[in-house]
Protein backbone atom coordinates (compact mmCIF):
# COMPACT_ATOMS: atom_id res chain seq x y z
CA UNK A 1 0.00 0.00 0.00
CA UNK A 2 2.82 2.39 0.94
CA UNK A 3 4.52 1.68 -2.43
CA UNK A 4 1.31 2.47 -4.29
CA UNK A 5 0.89 5.78 -2.43
CA UNK A 6 4.53 6.73 -3.09
CA UNK A 7 4.21 5.84 -6.77
CA UNK A 8 1.02 7.90 -7.02
CA UNK A 9 2.70 10.90 -5.36
CA UNK A 10 5.70 10.62 -7.68
CA UNK A 11 3.37 10.50 -10.68
CA UNK A 12 1.45 13.56 -9.49
CA UNK A 13 4.70 15.43 -8.96
CA UNK A 14 6.00 14.42 -12.37
CA UNK A 15 2.76 15.09 -14.28
CA UNK A 16 3.24 18.88 -14.58
CA UNK A 17 6.76 18.47 -15.92
CA UNK A 18 5.59 15.82 -18.40
CA UNK A 19 2.82 18.15 -19.56
CA UNK A 20 5.28 21.02 -19.94
CA UNK A 21 7.62 18.77 -21.93
CA UNK A 22 4.77 17.77 -24.27
CA UNK A 23 3.80 21.41 -24.74
CA UNK A 24 7.40 22.26 -25.49
CA UNK A 25 7.55 19.51 -28.12
CA UNK A 26 4.32 20.78 -29.70
CA UNK A 27 5.69 24.34 -29.81
CA UNK A 28 8.92 23.11 -31.37
CA UNK A 29 6.99 21.09 -33.96
CA UNK A 30 4.82 24.11 -34.81
CA UNK A 31 7.92 26.29 -35.10
CA UNK A 32 9.54 23.82 -37.52
CA UNK A 33 6.39 23.58 -39.64
CA UNK A 34 6.10 27.37 -39.73
CA UNK A 35 9.71 27.68 -40.86
CA UNK A 36 9.26 25.00 -43.53
CA UNK A 37 6.09 26.55 -44.91
CA UNK A 38 7.46 30.10 -44.97
CA UNK A 39 10.52 28.86 -46.84
CA UNK A 40 8.40 26.84 -49.30
CA UNK A 41 5.96 29.67 -50.06
CA UNK A 42 8.83 32.06 -50.77
CA UNK A 43 10.89 29.52 -52.71
CA UNK A 44 8.02 28.34 -54.90
CA UNK A 45 6.29 31.77 -55.24
CA UNK A 46 2.96 30.53 -53.87
CA UNK A 47 0.47 33.37 -53.21
CA UNK A 48 -1.70 31.53 -50.66
CA UNK A 49 -1.83 28.23 -48.77
CA UNK A 50 -3.53 26.49 -45.88
CA UNK A 51 -2.32 23.49 -43.86
CA UNK A 52 -3.95 21.28 -41.25
CA UNK A 53 -2.24 18.43 -39.38
CA UNK A 54 -4.26 15.83 -37.44
CA UNK A 55 -2.52 13.73 -34.77
CA UNK A 56 -4.08 11.43 -32.15
CA UNK A 57 -7.56 12.59 -33.08
CA UNK A 58 -6.86 16.31 -32.72
CA UNK A 59 -6.02 19.05 -35.20
CA UNK A 60 -2.62 19.79 -33.69
CA UNK A 61 -1.61 22.33 -36.31
CA UNK A 62 -3.76 24.68 -38.36
CA UNK A 63 -2.29 27.68 -40.18
CA UNK A 64 -2.88 29.69 -43.36
CA UNK A 65 -0.68 32.07 -45.30
CA UNK A 66 -1.01 34.73 -47.97
CA UNK A 67 -4.00 35.82 -49.99
CA UNK A 68 -6.41 34.66 -52.67
CA UNK A 69 -6.68 36.34 -56.07
CA UNK A 70 -9.42 38.69 -54.81
CA UNK A 71 -7.09 39.99 -52.08
CA UNK A 72 -8.80 38.16 -49.20
CA UNK A 73 -6.60 36.59 -46.55
CA UNK A 74 -6.42 32.79 -46.56
CA UNK A 75 -8.01 31.11 -43.52
CA UNK A 76 -8.91 27.58 -42.46
CA UNK A 77 -12.33 28.13 -44.09
CA UNK A 78 -11.07 29.52 -47.41
CA UNK A 79 -12.35 27.71 -50.50
CA UNK A 80 -9.79 26.00 -52.76
CA UNK A 81 -10.36 23.66 -55.68
CA UNK A 82 -8.91 20.35 -54.48
CA UNK A 83 -8.20 18.61 -57.80
CA UNK A 84 -7.88 14.83 -57.59
CA UNK A 85 -8.23 14.90 -53.81
CA UNK A 86 -11.89 14.78 -54.96
CA UNK A 87 -11.40 11.10 -55.81
CA UNK A 88 -11.24 9.74 -52.21
CA UNK A 89 -14.67 11.27 -51.32
CA UNK A 90 -16.07 9.83 -54.55
CA UNK A 91 -14.69 6.41 -53.58
CA UNK A 92 -16.33 6.81 -50.17
CA UNK A 93 -19.65 7.48 -51.91
CA UNK A 94 -19.28 4.24 -53.90
CA UNK A 95 -18.51 2.24 -50.75
CA UNK A 96 -21.59 3.71 -49.03
CA UNK A 97 -23.83 2.74 -51.95
CA UNK A 98 -22.26 -0.73 -52.03
CA UNK A 99 -22.98 -1.27 -48.33
CA UNK A 100 -26.57 -0.12 -48.90
CA UNK A 101 -26.94 -2.80 -51.59
CA UNK A 102 -27.49 -0.28 -54.40
CA UNK A 103 -24.46 -1.45 -56.35
CA UNK A 104 -21.80 -4.15 -56.34
CA UNK A 105 -18.13 -3.31 -56.80
CA UNK A 106 -17.54 -6.34 -59.03
CA UNK A 107 -20.62 -5.82 -61.17
CA UNK A 108 -20.13 -4.69 -64.82
CA UNK A 109 -20.83 -0.98 -65.17
CA UNK A 110 -23.42 -1.76 -67.87
CA UNK A 111 -25.73 -2.77 -65.00
CA UNK A 112 -25.83 0.90 -63.93
CA UNK A 113 -25.02 2.74 -67.17
CA UNK A 114 -26.68 0.58 -69.87
CA UNK A 115 -26.18 3.34 -72.46
CA UNK A 116 -22.40 3.46 -72.00
CA UNK A 117 -20.45 1.41 -74.55
CA UNK A 118 -16.77 0.67 -75.15
CA UNK A 119 -14.71 -1.27 -77.66
CA UNK A 120 -12.46 -4.05 -76.41
CA UNK A 121 -10.68 -7.02 -77.93
CA UNK A 122 -11.17 -9.03 -74.73
CA UNK A 123 -14.33 -10.61 -73.45
CA UNK A 124 -14.03 -8.86 -70.09
CA UNK A 125 -16.36 -6.15 -68.84
CA UNK A 126 -15.38 -3.01 -66.96
CA UNK A 127 -16.53 -3.28 -63.34
CA UNK A 128 -17.05 -0.60 -60.71
CA UNK A 129 -13.91 -1.84 -58.98
CA UNK A 130 -11.90 -1.38 -62.18
CA UNK A 131 -12.98 2.26 -62.29
CA UNK A 132 -12.07 2.75 -58.63
CA UNK A 133 -8.65 1.15 -59.06
CA UNK A 134 -7.87 2.89 -62.37
CA UNK A 135 -7.64 -0.42 -64.25
CA UNK A 136 -10.64 -0.04 -66.57
CA UNK A 137 -8.50 -0.03 -69.73
CA UNK A 138 -9.70 3.44 -70.72
CA UNK A 139 -6.60 5.30 -71.89
CA UNK A 140 -5.42 8.50 -70.21
CA UNK A 141 -5.44 10.36 -73.53
CA UNK A 142 -9.10 9.48 -74.10
CA UNK A 143 -9.90 10.69 -70.59
CA UNK A 144 -8.18 14.01 -71.26
CA UNK A 145 -10.51 14.65 -74.19
CA UNK A 146 -13.53 14.93 -71.90
CA UNK A 147 -12.04 16.33 -68.66
CA UNK A 148 -10.98 19.82 -67.51
CA UNK A 149 -13.57 21.53 -69.71
CA UNK A 150 -16.00 24.27 -68.79
CA UNK A 151 -18.28 24.16 -71.85
CA UNK A 152 -20.93 21.88 -70.39
CA UNK A 153 -24.31 22.32 -68.73
CA UNK A 154 -23.88 22.95 -65.00
CA UNK A 155 -26.71 20.59 -64.06
CA UNK A 156 -26.18 17.77 -66.58
CA UNK A 157 -22.42 18.08 -67.08
CA UNK A 158 -21.51 14.66 -65.69
CA UNK A 159 -23.99 12.84 -67.94
CA UNK A 160 -22.87 14.90 -70.96
CA UNK A 161 -19.18 14.17 -70.42
CA UNK A 162 -19.83 10.46 -69.80
CA UNK A 163 -21.87 10.32 -73.03
CA UNK A 164 -18.93 11.87 -74.90
CA UNK A 165 -16.64 9.17 -73.51
CA UNK A 166 -19.07 6.43 -74.57
CA UNK A 167 -17.81 4.34 -77.47
CA UNK A 168 -14.18 4.62 -76.35
CA UNK A 169 -11.73 1.96 -77.51
CA UNK A 170 -9.92 0.43 -74.54
CA UNK A 171 -6.12 0.50 -74.53
CA UNK A 172 -5.96 -2.57 -72.25
CA UNK A 173 -8.28 -5.37 -71.22
CA UNK A 174 -10.26 -4.39 -68.08
CA UNK A 175 -8.33 -5.25 -64.92
CA UNK A 176 -5.11 -5.91 -66.81
CA UNK A 177 -3.10 -2.71 -66.25
CA UNK A 178 -3.08 0.42 -64.11
CA UNK A 179 -3.48 3.66 -66.07
CA UNK A 180 -4.40 6.74 -64.07
CA UNK A 181 -7.30 8.46 -65.78
CA UNK A 182 -9.86 10.92 -64.43
CA UNK A 183 -12.39 9.55 -66.93
CA UNK A 184 -12.77 6.54 -64.61
CA UNK A 185 -14.04 8.76 -61.81
CA UNK A 186 -16.24 10.72 -64.19
CA UNK A 187 -18.05 7.42 -64.83
CA UNK A 188 -18.26 6.74 -61.09
CA UNK A 189 -20.00 10.10 -60.72
CA UNK A 190 -22.49 9.06 -63.40
CA UNK A 191 -23.10 5.79 -61.54
CA UNK A 192 -23.75 7.68 -58.28
CA UNK A 193 -26.41 9.73 -60.07
CA UNK A 194 -27.93 6.65 -61.74
CA UNK A 195 -28.30 4.51 -58.60
CA UNK A 196 -29.08 7.24 -56.05
CA UNK A 197 -31.61 9.18 -58.09
CA UNK A 198 -29.86 12.41 -57.04
CA UNK A 199 -27.41 14.71 -58.71
CA UNK A 200 -23.83 13.96 -57.73
CA UNK A 201 -23.62 17.30 -55.94
CA UNK A 202 -26.79 16.69 -53.94
CA UNK A 203 -25.68 13.18 -52.95
CA UNK A 204 -22.27 14.35 -51.76
CA UNK A 205 -23.75 17.27 -49.83
CA UNK A 206 -26.57 15.41 -48.08
CA UNK A 207 -24.83 12.08 -47.53
CA UNK A 208 -21.19 13.03 -46.85
CA UNK A 209 -20.37 16.73 -46.49
CA UNK A 210 -23.23 17.70 -44.16
CA UNK A 211 -22.97 14.63 -41.86
CA UNK A 212 -19.22 15.26 -41.47
CA UNK A 213 -19.73 18.96 -40.80
CA UNK A 214 -17.87 19.92 -44.00
CA UNK A 215 -19.83 23.14 -44.38
CA UNK A 216 -17.32 24.83 -46.72
CA UNK A 217 -17.18 21.94 -49.21
CA UNK A 218 -19.08 21.73 -52.50
CA UNK A 219 -19.41 19.54 -55.58
CA UNK A 220 -20.92 22.09 -57.98
CA UNK A 221 -20.00 25.52 -59.32
CA UNK A 222 -22.84 27.58 -57.83
CA UNK A 223 -22.25 26.26 -54.32
CA UNK A 224 -18.50 26.75 -54.68
CA UNK A 225 -18.95 30.40 -55.68
CA UNK A 226 -21.41 30.99 -52.82
CA UNK A 227 -18.76 29.65 -50.43
CA UNK A 228 -16.01 31.90 -51.77
CA UNK A 229 -14.48 30.24 -54.83
CA UNK A 230 -12.32 32.65 -56.84
CA UNK A 231 -9.74 32.12 -59.61
CA UNK A 232 -6.36 30.82 -58.55
CA UNK A 233 -2.99 31.30 -60.23
CA UNK A 234 -1.21 29.71 -63.16
CA UNK A 235 2.58 29.67 -63.17
CA UNK A 236 4.58 31.44 -65.86
CA UNK A 237 8.33 30.93 -65.56
CA UNK A 238 7.74 30.06 -61.89
CA UNK A 239 5.81 33.25 -61.07
CA UNK A 240 2.07 33.37 -60.29
CA UNK A 241 -0.29 34.88 -62.85
CA UNK A 242 -4.00 35.15 -62.03
CA UNK A 243 -6.08 32.61 -63.93
CA UNK A 244 -9.59 32.82 -65.33
CA UNK A 245 -11.17 30.54 -62.73
CA UNK A 246 -11.59 27.43 -64.87
CA UNK A 247 -14.25 25.12 -63.39
CA UNK A 248 -15.42 21.91 -65.06
CA UNK A 249 -19.17 21.34 -64.37
CA UNK A 250 -18.66 17.63 -64.98
CA UNK A 251 -15.51 17.43 -62.90
CA UNK A 252 -16.57 17.15 -59.26
CA UNK A 253 -16.21 13.32 -59.09
CA UNK A 254 -12.59 13.45 -60.24
CA UNK A 255 -11.15 16.90 -59.65
CA UNK A 256 -13.44 19.89 -59.15
CA UNK A 257 -14.76 19.62 -55.62
CA UNK A 258 -14.00 22.70 -53.59
CA UNK A 259 -13.12 22.59 -49.91
CA UNK A 260 -11.09 24.13 -47.10
CA UNK A 261 -8.28 22.80 -44.93
CA UNK A 262 -10.62 22.91 -41.93
CA UNK A 263 -13.19 20.71 -43.69
CA UNK A 264 -10.61 18.29 -45.03
CA UNK A 265 -9.20 17.90 -41.50
CA UNK A 266 -12.67 16.54 -40.62
CA UNK A 267 -12.49 14.18 -43.58
CA UNK A 268 -9.07 13.01 -42.38
CA UNK A 269 -10.46 12.27 -38.92
CA UNK A 270 -13.25 10.23 -40.49
CA UNK A 271 -10.77 8.26 -42.59
CA UNK A 272 -8.60 7.63 -39.52
CA UNK A 273 -11.29 6.76 -36.98
CA UNK A 274 -14.49 6.07 -38.90
CA UNK A 275 -18.03 7.10 -38.16
CA UNK A 276 -21.62 6.39 -39.08
CA UNK A 277 -21.26 6.74 -42.84
CA UNK A 278 -19.82 3.26 -43.44
CA UNK A 279 -18.88 0.18 -41.43
CA UNK A 280 -15.41 -0.45 -40.01
CA UNK A 281 -14.98 -3.14 -42.65
CA UNK A 282 -15.86 -0.70 -45.42
CA UNK A 283 -13.44 1.89 -44.04
CA UNK A 284 -10.71 -0.76 -43.85
CA UNK A 285 -11.27 -1.65 -47.52
CA UNK A 286 -10.82 2.00 -48.53
CA UNK A 287 -7.53 2.17 -46.63
CA UNK A 288 -6.17 -1.21 -47.78
CA UNK A 289 -3.20 -1.11 -50.17
CA UNK A 290 -3.78 -2.80 -53.56
CA UNK A 291 -2.03 -5.94 -54.73
CA UNK A 292 1.76 -5.82 -54.57
CA UNK A 293 2.18 -4.93 -58.24
CA UNK A 294 -0.30 -2.05 -58.10
CA UNK A 295 -0.07 1.39 -56.52
CA UNK A 296 -3.70 2.57 -56.57
CA UNK A 297 -6.42 1.24 -54.30
CA UNK A 298 -10.04 2.27 -53.87
CA UNK A 299 -9.63 5.98 -54.48
CA UNK A 300 -6.15 6.33 -53.00
CA UNK A 301 -2.52 6.23 -54.10
CA UNK A 302 -0.04 4.22 -52.02
CA UNK A 303 3.77 4.74 -52.01
CA UNK A 304 5.66 2.36 -54.29
CA UNK A 305 8.16 1.51 -51.58
CA UNK A 306 8.52 1.79 -47.84
CA UNK A 307 5.52 2.25 -45.58
CA UNK A 308 2.17 1.83 -47.33
CA UNK A 309 -0.32 4.55 -46.45
CA UNK A 310 -3.16 6.21 -48.39
CA UNK A 311 -2.47 9.58 -49.96
CA UNK A 312 -3.64 11.67 -52.88
CA UNK A 313 -2.38 14.72 -54.70
CA UNK A 314 -4.60 16.95 -56.77
CA UNK A 315 -4.29 19.74 -59.29
CA UNK A 316 -6.38 21.96 -61.50
CA UNK A 317 -4.73 24.55 -63.76
CA UNK A 318 -4.84 27.06 -60.87
CA UNK A 319 -4.88 25.06 -57.63
CA UNK A 320 -2.87 22.29 -55.99
CA UNK A 321 -3.68 20.00 -53.05
CA UNK A 322 -2.27 17.04 -51.14
CA UNK A 323 -3.74 14.86 -48.40
CA UNK A 324 -2.46 11.76 -46.60
CA UNK A 325 -3.46 9.54 -43.70
CA UNK A 326 -1.21 7.19 -41.72
CA UNK A 327 -3.58 5.12 -39.55
CA UNK A 328 -0.77 3.30 -37.77
CA UNK A 329 0.61 6.63 -36.58
CA UNK A 330 -2.75 8.34 -35.92
CA UNK A 331 -1.53 10.98 -38.33
CA UNK A 332 -2.89 12.85 -41.32
CA UNK A 333 -2.48 16.20 -43.01
CA UNK A 334 -3.85 18.31 -45.85
CA UNK A 335 -2.15 21.13 -47.73
CA UNK A 336 -3.99 23.45 -50.14
CA UNK A 337 -2.32 25.99 -52.44
CA UNK A 338 -3.65 28.43 -55.04
CA UNK A 339 -0.96 28.03 -57.74
CA UNK A 340 0.00 25.17 -60.07
CA UNK A 341 2.27 24.15 -62.93
CA UNK A 342 2.96 20.59 -64.00
CA UNK A 343 6.73 21.12 -64.05
CA UNK A 344 6.60 22.26 -60.41
CA UNK A 345 4.67 19.21 -59.17
CA UNK A 346 7.73 17.26 -57.99
CA UNK A 347 9.02 20.20 -55.97
CA UNK A 348 5.60 20.64 -54.32
CA UNK A 349 5.72 17.02 -53.14
CA UNK A 350 8.68 17.86 -50.93
CA UNK A 351 6.53 20.20 -48.81
CA UNK A 352 4.30 17.43 -47.49
CA UNK A 353 7.27 15.08 -47.27
CA UNK A 354 8.83 17.73 -45.04
CA UNK A 355 5.71 17.81 -42.85
CA UNK A 356 5.89 14.04 -42.42
CA UNK A 357 9.60 14.29 -41.58
CA UNK A 358 8.93 16.90 -38.89
CA UNK A 359 6.16 14.80 -37.35
CA UNK A 360 8.59 11.86 -37.23
CA UNK A 361 11.26 13.99 -35.56
CA UNK A 362 13.41 14.14 -38.69
CA UNK A 363 14.89 17.10 -40.54
CA UNK A 364 12.83 18.32 -43.53
CA UNK A 365 14.34 19.25 -46.86
CA UNK A 366 12.71 21.12 -49.75
CA UNK A 367 13.42 20.22 -53.36
CA UNK A 368 14.79 22.77 -55.76
CA UNK A 369 12.43 24.37 -58.26
CA UNK A 370 13.45 26.37 -61.30
CA UNK A 371 12.16 27.42 -64.68
CA UNK A 372 15.19 26.12 -66.62
CA UNK A 373 13.01 24.29 -69.15
CA UNK A 374 11.14 27.48 -69.97
CA UNK A 375 14.28 29.62 -70.18
CA UNK A 376 16.09 27.07 -72.36
CA UNK A 377 13.06 26.91 -74.66
CA UNK A 378 12.99 30.71 -74.85
CA UNK A 379 16.70 30.70 -75.66
CA UNK A 380 16.14 28.20 -78.48
CA UNK A 381 13.37 30.39 -79.91
CA UNK A 382 15.56 33.50 -79.83
CA UNK A 383 18.37 31.55 -81.48
CA UNK A 384 16.05 30.24 -84.20
CA UNK A 385 14.66 33.72 -84.75
CA UNK A 386 18.16 35.21 -85.04
CA UNK A 387 19.28 32.49 -87.46
CA UNK A 388 16.11 32.94 -89.50
CA UNK A 389 16.52 36.72 -89.77
CA UNK A 390 20.22 36.46 -90.70
CA UNK A 391 19.48 33.69 -93.18
CA UNK A 392 16.76 35.70 -94.89
CA UNK A 393 18.98 38.80 -95.05
CA UNK A 394 21.72 36.69 -96.70
CA UNK A 395 19.18 35.29 -99.12
CA UNK A 396 17.99 38.74 -100.20
CA UNK A 397 21.54 40.03 -100.71
CA UNK A 398 22.56 37.16 -103.00
CA UNK A 399 22.35 37.80 -106.71
CA UNK A 400 22.66 34.13 -107.57
CA UNK A 401 21.01 31.54 -105.31
CA UNK A 402 20.62 27.78 -105.24
CA UNK A 403 16.86 27.86 -105.69
CA UNK A 404 16.14 24.15 -105.01
CA UNK A 405 18.17 24.31 -101.78
CA UNK A 406 16.38 27.39 -100.50
CA UNK A 407 12.96 26.07 -101.50
CA UNK A 408 13.72 22.86 -99.58
CA UNK A 409 14.88 24.89 -96.58
CA UNK A 410 11.70 26.96 -96.57
CA UNK A 411 9.48 23.93 -97.11
CA UNK A 412 11.23 22.04 -94.30
CA UNK A 413 10.59 24.94 -91.91
CA UNK A 414 6.90 24.91 -92.84
CA UNK A 415 6.68 21.14 -92.37
CA UNK A 416 8.34 21.32 -88.93
CA UNK A 417 6.02 24.19 -87.93
CA UNK A 418 3.00 22.12 -88.98
CA UNK A 419 4.19 18.93 -87.26
CA UNK A 420 5.58 20.43 -84.05
CA UNK A 421 2.39 20.32 -81.95
CA UNK A 422 1.41 16.75 -83.02
CA UNK A 423 4.96 15.56 -82.32
CA UNK A 424 5.04 17.37 -78.96
CA UNK A 425 1.72 15.95 -77.76
CA UNK A 426 2.48 12.44 -79.06
CA UNK A 427 5.84 12.32 -77.30
CA UNK A 428 4.29 13.52 -74.01
CA UNK A 429 1.14 11.42 -74.33
CA UNK A 430 -1.19 14.33 -73.59
CA UNK A 431 -3.52 16.56 -75.59
CA UNK A 432 -2.47 20.05 -76.68
CA UNK A 433 -5.40 21.48 -74.69
CA UNK A 434 -3.99 19.86 -71.56
CA UNK A 435 -0.56 21.36 -72.30
CA UNK A 436 -2.17 24.80 -72.51
CA UNK A 437 -3.94 24.29 -69.18
CA UNK A 438 -1.16 22.81 -67.08
CA UNK A 439 1.97 24.15 -68.84
CA UNK A 440 0.77 27.54 -70.15
CA UNK A 441 4.21 29.09 -70.60
CA UNK A 442 5.54 26.02 -72.43
CA UNK A 443 2.49 26.08 -74.75
CA UNK A 444 3.06 29.77 -75.48
CA UNK A 445 6.75 29.22 -76.20
CA UNK A 446 6.04 26.32 -78.54
CA UNK A 447 3.55 28.49 -80.42
CA UNK A 448 6.20 31.23 -80.69
CA UNK A 449 8.65 28.71 -82.14
CA UNK A 450 6.02 27.57 -84.63
CA UNK A 451 5.42 31.19 -85.65
CA UNK A 452 9.16 31.77 -86.20
CA UNK A 453 9.51 28.63 -88.33
CA UNK A 454 6.33 29.31 -90.30
CA UNK A 455 7.17 32.94 -91.08
CA UNK A 456 10.73 32.08 -92.09
CA UNK A 457 9.60 29.16 -94.26
CA UNK A 458 6.82 31.12 -95.93
CA UNK A 459 8.95 34.20 -96.65
CA UNK A 460 11.77 32.02 -98.02
CA UNK A 461 9.49 30.12 -100.40
CA UNK A 462 7.77 33.33 -101.56
CA UNK A 463 11.08 35.12 -102.13
CA UNK A 464 12.60 32.23 -104.11
CA UNK A 465 9.43 31.97 -106.20
CA UNK A 466 9.58 35.69 -106.91
CA UNK A 467 13.25 35.42 -107.93
CA UNK A 468 12.39 32.56 -110.27
CA UNK A 469 9.60 34.55 -111.91
CA UNK A 470 11.85 37.59 -112.24
CA UNK A 471 14.53 35.59 -113.98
Amino acid sequence: MKKIVISLLLFLLAAPSLSLAAEERDRDTAHQINALMNEALAKYHIPGASLAVVHHGQTVYQESWGTMSDGSAVTADTTFLIGSVSKPPTALAMMMLAEEGKLKLDEPIEAYLPWFTYQTDSGKSITVRHLLEQTSGIGAYDGMKVTDRQDRDREKGIAQAAAELSGVKLSHAPGEAYEYNSGNYLLLGAIVEAVSGQSFSAFMDTRIFSPLGMNHTSADYESAVSKGFVPGYRSWFGKPVKGDGLYDPSGAPYGYMSSSSGDLAKFIKFMLYGGELISEQGLKKLRTPPESNRRYGLGWHFPRSGEKYPYHTGATPEYRSELFIMPEHDLGAVLLMNKYHELEAVAYLSIMEGIRSIMKGEKPQLAEMNANTQWVTLGVIILFAAVAVLGFIRLRRKTVINKPLWVCTGALSLIIATALIPLFTYSMGISWRTVGLFLPDIAFLVQCLIAVLAVYGLLTVIFVAAKRNAS
